[in-house]
């Protein structure tokens, strides 16, 4: 008995074995969660799109609605910082795009939930490169996203030294810009590509473009910057243009693009959403909004109310005050009647005129009715105002 127990030890000890290495491991126990991520392009000029696309996965299976981080770091060992949010479609795939700025390395990764496990992808460098770009080196470039070519090169008006000429195709019009010294080509599509050929396209008062666009912005927003001006462009818009010079046309066009819109009730808007201010007068906010929807970060600082905006100027940039009207300034305005003398409205100039200016403000009646709120232009007496905010563009 005791050598059949000693020989029956081991074959016990051998089938346990083999029954635990058959049986399927927990997902908890294994790294079942999986991140891809990959690049348009891993050298670029300054100021050129560049594709993001990426797919999570769990044991296998594509993870509908996965919250997905975009990260970017400026070298090796440093800090990597969220560049957006993203979310996977029912397929598990992800995609963005974003113009480029300088050299990144991009990963993306999420966070342990109930169901995943945290996984970050590979590293993808992204590298500048400073070399000319030529239409047809642009247009080998995108690829397959411009689509078909529809006629042939043109060539377009530019002052002084500069070439201009430009290409349509199926999803995007090229337009390469030669100077002295260098040579780009941008591209531009969508609803801007709309907006700008009615605007005349690069023989028209807007232009070649400076760069690509800048996309990501809130609510799905692009905006792009020509010689002569902006065009800005969401989901709940179709494309719209001002005419000027510098930042403040980006931050304009975003302003006029919500012109029209309505709260929905009392102190409720989409701004207050955004801001977190429910139930608070939201003409702030508005300003707050139109730096951030056009790409401009707090080029005019994000504050809930209208007075701690006041404060925050008035402590740190002071210097930037006056009484005289310029595009782009923010106009403070004392509409109530209490006996104080302190702002308590605020609108963004448009235009000047003479004695009087045009400004878009936020939380403010329709004109043509006298009633409701919204954002809307307003025709004032340019000394109308407090007193005028003029910002770092």
């Amino acid at each position: 008995m005791t050598t059949f127990r000693s020989t029956l030890r081991p074959v016990l000890i051998a089938l346990v074995a083999l029954a635990l290495a058959i049986v399927p491991v927990p997902a908890h126990a294994a790294t079942a969660t999986k991140v891809t991520l990959s690049v348009s392009h891993t050298s670029v000029r300054k100021g050129e799109m560049v594709w993001f696309k990426g797919k999570v996965t769990s044991r296998g299976k594509a993870v509908a609605g996965a919250k997905v981080f975009l990260e970017r770091r400026t070298r090796a060992g440093a800090t990597w910082k969220r560049m957006t949010t993203v979310k996977t479609g029912r397929d598990g795939t992800f995609t963005y795009r974003q113009r480029s700025t300088t050299t990144y390395s991009y990963r993306a990764r999420i966070a342990a939930t109930g169901t995943l496990r945290a996984a970050a992808s590979t590293q993808q460098p992204v590298r500048h490169v400073t070399a000319n770009r030529s239409l047809a080196n642009r247009a080998k470039s995108i690829g397959a996203r411009l689509g078909k070519a529809n006629g042939k090169v043109r060539k377009a008006a530019a002052p002084g030294s500069t070439t201009v000429r430009y290409r349509e195709y199926a999803n995007m019009m090229l337009v390469e810009v030669t100077k002295p010294r260098t040579t780009r080509t941008w591209f531009v599509t969508g609803d801007i590509r709309t907006a700008y050929r009615r605007a005349g396209g690069p023989a028209g008062k807007l232009g070649h473009p400076l760069t690509d666009p800048k996309c990501g912005l809130l609510e799905a927003g692009c905006v792009q910057r020509f010689v002569g001006g902006a065009i800005y462009d969401n989901t709940n818009t179709k494309g719209t243009v001002v005419y000027g010079k510098g930042r403040r046309t980006e931050v304009l066009a975003a302003a006029r693009s919500q012109v029209g819109y309505a709260q929905k009730t009392f102190n409720h808007s989409k701004f207050n959403s955004w801001i977190n201010s429910k139930g608070q007068p939201w003409c702030s906010a508005f300003m707050s909004w139109l730096s951030a929807a056009s790409g401009n970060g707090t080029l005019i600082p994000k504050h809930k109310r209208l007075r701690q905006l006041v404060a925050d100027l008035q402590k740190n940039h002071s210097s930037r005050f006056g009484t005289k009207p310029r595009v782009g300034a923010l106009a403070f305005y004392d509409l109530t009647n209490d006996g104080i003398t302190k702002p308590t409205h605020i609108g963004i100039v448009l235009e000047v005129n003479s004695s009087r200016i045009v400004a878009i403000e936020g939380n403010t009646s329709n004109p043509a009715t006298g009633s409701g709120r919204g954002v809307y232009t307003k025709h004032r007496s340019a000394s109308f105002p407090m007193y005028y905010w003029y910002p770092e563009y």
